[in-house]
C-alpha cells in the first residue's frame, strides 16, 4: 500500500484495537501489506471481533500525545510544551483543566491561574477539542499511533509517547492493560464528586461531599441522575443554613470525578505501605491527608483492613496521614510508551481515598510530561527512565515538595505530640466516642478532647504494632494486657488496642464481648461504633475457631438479640435495619475469615443457607438492599479441603 509523503511508516506487525480490554490470541497475526485494524466490538450483548483492511498512513507525528486534558492532563501538556517536545492534546470537553477549571470544585482549583495558564498551553500546541481516541495502532509493546473522532471525521497520528491522562484509563484499555476496579469485596468504587458553587460576597464555599453508588458504572444514566438530584436536594437545606446570606448558584454532582477504573501500573501503592511508613527510592511525590474514601453506606466492613482500622476501630475522621507514591505507579505495566497519570494511576483502592484531586492529581501530570521528555532523550522505555535523572526535575517543579507532616495528626486545631505508654492507657479509660470530621468547620477543629485522645492512643498501638521497635511493642502491650480487669467498663478498649497490635491475648476479652453483648466491657456509648461489633472483626482476624458457634447464632437470629439496644443509642444512621446489617456483615465476614484458614463445609454450608434466607436490608438513603452485599459474603470453603 503506498503511503503518503511523510506519512509514518509502520510496521506490518502493527494492530488498531478500538475498546479491546485483553489482547486476543491471534491479534499479532502477520497481515501483509500493512497494519491490521482489530475492532472489538459488543452487539446485543455478543462480543465480536473484526479485522479492517489495510490502514492509511498518519496525517502527522508527534513525540507526545496527551488524551485528557483534564486537571492531570493540562499539567502534562504544559510541561511538555516547556520541555520543547512537539504535543498534541485531545480532550473530549469544550475546554481544558477539566474540574480546576470549567467543573464545580470547593477547593485547590486556583480557576483563574489555570485557566490562564491553560489558554497560554492551548496556543503552543496542536488541542482538539470536542475529539475522543477511537483507537490505539500498536507494534507489540509499543503505541505507535491513535486514531481520535470528532465530528464524525476520523485521523490517525503516530506517536513517540502517549500519555493517558483521560481518567477512565481509555488508552490503557484499548493497549489491553490490566484494569483494577475499586475495593476487592465486590468492585464498589467512589465515583461521584459533590460541590456547590456558591454567590456569597467571596467567602469559602462548603466542603465536597463525596458519595459511592451501590452499582458503580453499572448503573443507567437516569439511576446516576436521579441520585445526584437527590443527592443535592438533601445538601441543599444543610449548606442553606450554615450559609444565611449565601445563595447557592448551582449543585455540581460529577459521576466519575473521584474513582473509576485503575491501570495495572509497574507499582502500586497502598494504605499499608503509608501505615508502614514504607519508604520509595523512587518517589513521585509526597502527600499529607485525611482518610477521605467515601463509604455511602458505612459498610467499611467491605473495604480494606487499614480502612476499617482507621475508620472503625480508631475512629480517625478528624486525622492526616502522610504518605508518597513512587514513579512505577503511572508507568502502565506491559507497555513500553505508555505513561498513565490521572486518577486512574497506579494506587489502591483504600490510598486513592486520600490523595486530593486537584494537587496530587497535577504532580502526576506533571511527572509524566518529565518522565516522557528524559524517554525521548534517552531513547529508554517508560519503565527504564532512570530516577537519578528524573528526580532533580521533580523537584525543579516542586513535586517532591515535603508533605506538611510526617506523622499522623489532627488536620485542623490542636496537635498531638507522642503519646507515652502510660498516656496511651491513661486516654482508654473513657468511653470512646466517635470525633468530628475534618470537614464539619469549627466541629472538625480538634481541641484535645477525650474522643480525641483516645483515638490517638489506638492509633499509637497500631501504629507501634506495625512498625515500632520490638522492645517498643511489647512494652505497650505488656501495660494494656496489665489494665485489663482493673476498670471493667474500659476492659473492651484495652482488648480491642492489643488487638491492633495483633496480641492473641486479646481474644478472650473479645469472645466474652461477642458472647455477652450489652455486658460490662460493652458500653452502649450514643454515636460510637460499639465494641461487640468491633470485637466480631478482630475475631475474624485471629481466625478464632472457639468464636464460630456465637457468630453463626448471629446469622440465624437476624442479629435481632445481638443488637437490641444499638438503635436507640444512634450507634448507626438507618436505625435497627442498619444495626442488624452492621452485625451480620462482620459476623459473615468473619466466619469466611475462620473458614479460610480452618474449613469447616458442615457448618459452613448450613450458614450459607440462613445466609441465603435473609431479609431484605433497605437503606436509609436511597431504599437500596443491603442484603445484597450480605449474600455476597462466600462462607463455604472449595472442595477437596477438609
Amino acid at each position: 500500500m503506498p503511503l503518503r509523503e511523510g506519512a509514518y511508516r509502520a510496521p506490518p506487525e502493527g494492530r488498531l484495537r478500538l475498546g479491546s480490554v485483553r489482547p486476543v490470541s491471534d491479534a499479532r497475526q502477520r497481515i501483509r501489506g500493512g497494519l491490521c485494524m482489530e475492532i472489538r466490538l459488543t452487539v446485543n450483548g455478543k462480543a465480536t471481533v473484526r479485522r479492517a483492511g489495510k490502514a492509511p498512513g498518519f496525517a502527522a507525528s508527534y513525540d507526545v500525545v496527551v488524551a485528557g486534558l483534564g486537571t492531570a492532563g493540562a499539567e502534562a501538556l504544559m510541561h511538555c510544551i516547556a520541555r520543547k517536545l512537539k504535543t498534541f492534546g485531545i480532550e473530549r470537553q469544550n475546554g481544558m483543566g477539566g474540574l480546576s477549571t470549567i467543573g464545580g470544585i470547593c477547593f485547590g482549583g486556583g480557576l483563574n491561574r489555570r485557566l490562564r495558564d491553560c489558554e497560554q498551553a492551548a496556543s503552543a500546541a496542536d488541542v482538539a477539542y470536542g475529539t475522543v481516541i477511537a483507537g490505539v495502532w500498536t507494534e507489540g509493546r509499543r503505541i505507535v499511533g491513535v486514531r481520535t473522532l470528532a465530528n464524525g471525521i476520523v485521523r490517525d497520528v503516530a506517536a513517540a509517547v502517549v500519555i493517558d491522562a483521560t481518567g477512565n484509563a481509555t488508552v490503557a484499555r484499548m493497549c489491553g492493560c490490566g484494569l483494577r476496579k475499586g475495593r476487592a469485596f465486590d468492585g464498589v468504587m467512589a465515583p461521584c464528586a459533590r460541590a456547590e458553587v456558591w454567590l456569597d460576597d467571596g467567602k469559602q464555599t462548603p466542603r465536597p461531599i463525596y458519595r459511592n453508588f451501590p452499582d458503580d458504572l453499572s448503573r443507567s444514566a437516569e439511576d446516576y441522575s436521579a441520585t445526584a438530584t437527590k443527592l443535592a436536594r438533601s445538601r441543599h437545606g444543610f449548606w442553606l443554613s450554615q450559609k444565611a446570606q449565601g445563595r447557592m448558584l448551582r449543585p455540581s454532582a460529577v459521576i466519575g470525578a473521584r474513582e473509576e477504573v485503575r491501570v495495572e501500573t509497574e507499582e502500586i501503592a497502598s494504605m499499608a505501605d503509608a501505615i508502614a511508613g514504607k519508604v520509595f527510592p523512587n518517589p513521585l511525590f509526597f502527600a499529607c491527608e485525611p482518610e477521605d474514601l467515601p463509604v455511602y453506606y458505612e459498610d467499611h466492613v467491605f473495604e480494606s483492613k487499614e480502612i476499617r482500622n482507621w475508620k472503625v476501630h480508631c475512629g480517625l475522621p478528624m486525622f492526616y496521614y502522610p504518605s508518597s507514591v513512587p514513579y512505577g505507579t503511572i508507568v502502565a505495566k506491559g507497555m513500553e510508551n505508555l505513561l498513565v497519570p490521572s486518577k486512574h494511576f497506579g494506587v489502591a483502592h483504600d490510598l486513592g481515598g486520600s490523595l486530593r484531586m486537584q494537587p496530587e492529581m497535577r504532580k502526576t501530570g506533571v511527572a509524566a510530561a518529565l518522565a516522557a521528555f528524559l524517554m525521548l532523550r534517552l531513547k529508554c522505555a517508560a519503565k527504564d527512565v532512570p530516577y537519578a535523572e528524573l528526580k532533580p526535575l521533580l523537584e525543579e517543579t516542586g513535586c517532591l515538595k515535603p508533605a506538611r507532616d510526617t506523622r499522623v495528626n489532627t488536620i485542623h486545631g490542636k496537635k498531638f505530640g507522642p503519646l507515652t505508654d502510660e498516656e496511651v492507657v491513661a486516654a482508654l479509660r473513657t468511653d470512646v466516642t466517635r470525633t468530628a470530621e475534618w470537614w464539619q468547620g469549627p466541629r472538625g477543629e480538634a481541641t484535645g478532647s477525650a474522643a480525641e485522645r483516645a483515638a490517638y492512643a489506638l492509633w499509637t498501638a497500631w501504629e507501634r504494632g506495625v512498625r515500632g521497635p520490638e522492645a517498643s511493642k511489647t512494652a505497650l502491650a505488656e501495660k494494656l494486657f496489665a489494665a485489663l480487669g482493673k476498670t471493667p467498663r474500659h476492659d473492651g478498649n484495652f482488648a480491642l488496642a492489643l488487638a491492633l497490635m495483633d496480641d492473641a491475648r486479646a481474644v478472650p476479652v473479645l469472645r466474652d464481648l461477642v458472647a455477652h453483648p450489652g455486658g460490662p466491657a460493652d458500653p452502649v456509648v450514643a454515636g460510637a461504633f460499639p465494641n461487640r461489633i468491633k470485637a466480631i472483626d478482630m475475631l475474624g482476624r485471629f481466625a478464632d475457631v472457639e468464636s464460630v458457634p456465637v457468630l453463626v447464632e448471629i446469622v440465624a437470629d437476624g442479629a435481632r438479640t445481638f443488637t437490641a439496644g444499638l438503635a436507640d443509642a444512634g450507634s448507626f444512621g438507618g436505625g435497627d435495619t442498619m444495626c442488624r446489617f452492621q452485625a451480620l456483615a462482620y459476623a459473615l465476614t468473619a466466619l469466611q475469615a475462620i473458614w479460610a484458614k480452618h474449613p469447616d463445609r458442615q457448618t459452613a454450608l448450613r450458614t450459607s443457607r440462613l445466609q441465603a434466607k435473609l431479609p431484605p436490608f433497605k437503606s436509609h438513603l436511597d431504599g437500596y438492599d443491603l442484603g445484597e452485599r450480605l449474600r455476597r459474603v462466600g462462607l463455604v470453603p472449595r472442595k477437596g479441603r477438609k
